[in-house]
């Protein structure tokens, strides 16, 4: 093989392996890529963090007083700390771990508010009972053994420092109350004022998609603002019917030009030339599309009636072809007997008017039907002196 092939070959795999992995690595760019996170996801997000802080702070004491001081009356709060702050710990890694999904996230509004009030209210009964508990008076005594009765001094855990940790956990306690129902009463009041804004979807949607600091009439427009228009308008279909110009532009009226005034020997002349003048100022004025629908309208009806005109001409020629032709002998009778008898048109004294129409009125003399013949075999046999029977001999 000649070097120029292979170089060719050699190029071509280059690109297409350059081509192949450029939408990977521009996919992965896009997942990497981190988006700035609204004033609102900050202030949840610092919050939880403070929270959480506190919370491991309690929890790393309560183990370790845990491991050192008998179990008594005195230390029962130490297994209810230690309760509160795993299942603490436990809420808010899952509220934060589901607001990273953003509008996918099972978490609604009201689920979070509800898991929130959940540790609030854990928080505010370990505060309390710390605040009321005896404990927070009491002194630490160390033995060697159990059975020893005399105290030990231990160097690295005294009096001293228990009441300083039982003071620290007391006021973690109280400083995660004072944050998770500042932050509860904070979201209830957003989700009150939207909902009462005609937003009821506030409740179902989670927390970190729905934008907080905007009006509630405008929650739309700023999603399309912030979002860029990436969308193509899509060109008109050819399906779709069209108006002709024709039909909705009309033709421009020419200004009425202004008549010089025509001085007219004759009276009648001059009113001709007025009522002319008149008329030509109306016909202009009138648009020129009434004028054509009127025309075709008057066309339209021209038609109908000459179509009338001819059914009826047609109706007539049906009837005097099967109409007897009337005799003399015919009239004569029929005046005799003083039946109606047909008048033509011409012999009307009154003609027809413009609307109406001549139509001939034929009038058919009642006949009475023929009598049913009964046959010889009918006849009762009794009836001997029918007529039409031979007499005996």
């Amino acid at each position: 093989m000649s070097p120029s092939n292979t170089r060719e070959r050699s190029t071509r795999r280059q690109q297409s392996q350059s081509r192949t992995d450029g939408p990977q690595s521009s996919s992965f760019a896009s997942v990497l890529r981190l988006r700035m996170p609204s004033v609102f996801n900050i202030i949840r997000a610092s919050i939880y963090a403070a929270v959480l802080a506190w919370t491991i702070i309690c929890l790393a004491l309560a183990v370790h007083l845990k491991g050192i001081l008998v179990s008594s009356d005195l230390t029962r709060f130490i297994p209810f700390a230690i309760f509160v702050c795993c299942a603490s710990l436990l809420l808010i890694f899952a509220l934060l771990g589901f607001g990273l999904w953003g509008p996918r996230s099972p978490i609604s509004t009201r689920v979070e508010l509800g898991c929130l009030g959940l540790a609030g209210v854990l928080w505010l009964a370990l505060g309390a009972f710390l605040a009321s508990s005896e404990s927070e008076a009491a002194d630490v005594e160390c033995f060697s053994t159990d059975t020893s009765s005399e105290p030990v001094e231990m160097p690295g855990f005294n009096t001293e420092t228990y009441h300083a940790q039982y003071r620290v956990m007391e006021a973690f306690s109280f400083f995660n109350v004072i944050l998770i129902w500042g932050f509860i009463i904070f979201l209830l009041i957003l989700a009150v004022r939207f909902h009462k804004g005609g937003d009821r979807q506030v409740w179902f949607t989670p927390v970190t998609a729905w934008p907080w600091f905007v009006a509630p009439g405008n929650k739309q427009v700023s999603k399309s603002r912030s979002k860029p228009q990436t969308t193509q308008v899509l060109p008109v279909p050819v399906t779709t019917p069209q108006r002709s110009r024709s039909r909705t532009t009309r033709a421009p009226v020419p200004p009425p030009e202004a008549e010089k005034p025509q001085l007219n020997r004759r009276g009648t002349g001059g009113q001709r030339s007025t009522n002319e003048r008149g008329d030509r100022e109306r016909e202009r004025e009138r648009p020129k599309d009434r004028a054509v629908v009127v025309t075709v309208d008057v066309a339209a009806r021209e038609r109908e009636r000459e179509r009338e005109r001819e059914r009826e001409r047609g109706g007539d020629r049906e009837r005097n072809r099967y109409q007897p032709t009337p005799t003399r002998q015919s009239s004569g009778r029929s005046g005799r007997s003083g039946g109606p008898s047909r008048q033509h048109s011409t012999s009307r004294r009154r003609s027809p008017t413009r609307n109406e129409e001549a139509v001939d009125v034929f009038w058919t003399p009642h006949r009475s039907p023929d009598q049913a013949h009964t046959p010889e075999r009918h006849r009762s046999t009794r009836d001997k002196y029918h007529r039409g029977a031979s007499p005996r001999r």
